[in-house]
């Protein structure tokens, strides 16, 4: 295959030990480089169980071939310049043609993503162990989130996530997701723990809970779970035979090497985050972990780059997802009902878990205007009544809530 022939001598050429390449900016132009030359590798080397028509196939590898072709004979004819011309001149020319290469390069990878994310449900013959593959069976966690349960109004939040992460920093970067309970901290992560490019951009995804009653035995099991259905590794039986730090070892000696993803969430204490850090190797080879917390201490603790904070759904997205739980994804709903509706959903202060539980109790009742009004008046008293499965939801008791979640129930006293 010539694009994969392209690519696999363009990686070699920059993996070439050059040192007179290395100065000022240039390190991050072909840093920037070999990223995307690993991202068109991947590609490639799953492009053989594409359910693509060849026609289709054949542009893409095609668009990939011409891009890795340029920048690898911009990179030659900047090495042989090395030899030829001083340093200083050399300087002036890579970086307007490393440019340029950068460019071409980023710009086919953005039309491959395109590509890829159009025919999502055909592109690959996913298995197990594939860099994309049936999320149901090869990340549970993922198969346990049933489409009504996506919250609207994440596109942007998803976005900015999403770019922290495949960033150009190659070394291990801790990215943070903040707010309130039951706001959708785990449902951003999920989406972009789910996320195409993502999938494409790392080669191991780890996702492990927390929760108030934090265990580091049962954060290495979660890990070791999540990577044992993507590498080859010891017997889960065996587990229970190691102690914490023989587990330790066996996570970092499986993340040493590819690009890992780990998705920490829920966490609660700083401590718990220096419990915890350690675990996960730093190879210099641009792995991420992506942190939700309620506690905006524990943010800034683990990165103090400004974290990323979720905001209350507004009324319009609010009652997009009433509708989607309450009248599926067409919101065919009577038009009587869209009034006392929006109501409702801002009595719920853009919490999209107080949404959930009162979408269940409206599927119970009679679609009729009446029948809404009575639960727009006893709001409070039915959230009431579901206090445990909220709060149960949320990992907490009323008791034991962060002072600024109470006046969201404080019908609950």
């Amino acid at each position: 295959m010539a694009a994969y022939t392209a690519v696999i001598s363009l990686l070699q050429t920059l993996e070439q030990p050059n040192p007179q390449l290395f100065h000022g900016n240039t390190t991050k132009t072909l840093d920037s480089l070999h990223a995307t030359a690993e991202y068109f590798q991947k590609v490639l080397e799953n492009s053989n169980k594409s359910r693509f028509d060849n026609e289709k196939l054949k542009s893409l590898e095609e668009k990939i071939r011409v891009a890795a072709s340029y920048a690898e004979d911009v990179l030659e004819m900047k090495i042989s310049q090395i030899i030829k011309v001083s340093r200083w001149t050399f300087g002036i020319l890579q970086h307007l043609d490393f440019l340029k290469a950068v460019k071409k390069m980023d710009t086919t990878k953005k039309q491959v993503m395109e590509i890829l994310s159009h025919d999502a449900n055909q592109v690959i013959e996913l298995s197990g162990d594939s860099l994309i593959g049936t999320l149901s069976s090869s990340y549970p966690i993922l198969s346990n989130q049933s489409a009504d349960d996506i919250v609207h109004g994440l596109d942007d939040d998803l976005e900015i996530i999403v770019k922290r992460l495949i960033g150009q920093s190659r070394d291990l970067d801790v990215v943070t997701i903040t707010g309130m309970g039951g706001i959708g901290k785990t449902t951003l992560a999920r989406k972009a723990y789910d996320h195409h490019p993502i999938r494409y951009h790392f080669d191991i995804f780890v996702w492990v809970t927390i929760s108030q009653e934090f265990r580091c035995r049962n954060v290495l099991l979660e890990a070791l779970h999540c990577i044992s259905k993507q590498t080859d590794i010891v017997n889960a039986k065996d587990y229970d035979k190691m102690d914490d730090n023989e587990l330790a070892d066996l996570v970092q000696k499986n993340l040493k090497g590819p690009r890992y993803l780990i998705v920490v969430d829920d966490i609660w204490s700083t401590d718990v985050w220096d419990s915890i850090i350690g675990i996960f190797p730093n190879y210099n080879n641009g792995s991420r972990i992506l942190l939700t917390t309620r506690e905006n201490e524990v943010a800034m603790y683990a990165n103090t780059c400004s974290p990323h904070e979720m905001k209350l759904l507004s009324l319009e997205n609010g009652w997009r997802l009433l509708c989607d739980k309450e009248f599926g994804p067409k919101h065919d709903h009577p038009p009587e009902l869209e009034g006392i509706g929006k109501e409702i959903v801002e009595k719920c202060q853009g919490l999209p878990l107080t949404i959930s539980v009162i979408a269940g109790h409206l599927s119970k009742v009679a679609r009729t205007l009446e029948s809404w009004k009575d639960v727009a008046r006893t709001l409070s008293e039915i959230i009431a009544s579901q206090s445990d499965k909220c709060l149960g939801v949320l990992g907490l008791s009323y008791h034991h809530l962060p002072s600024r979640l109470k006046p969201c129930l404080s019908f609950y006293e």
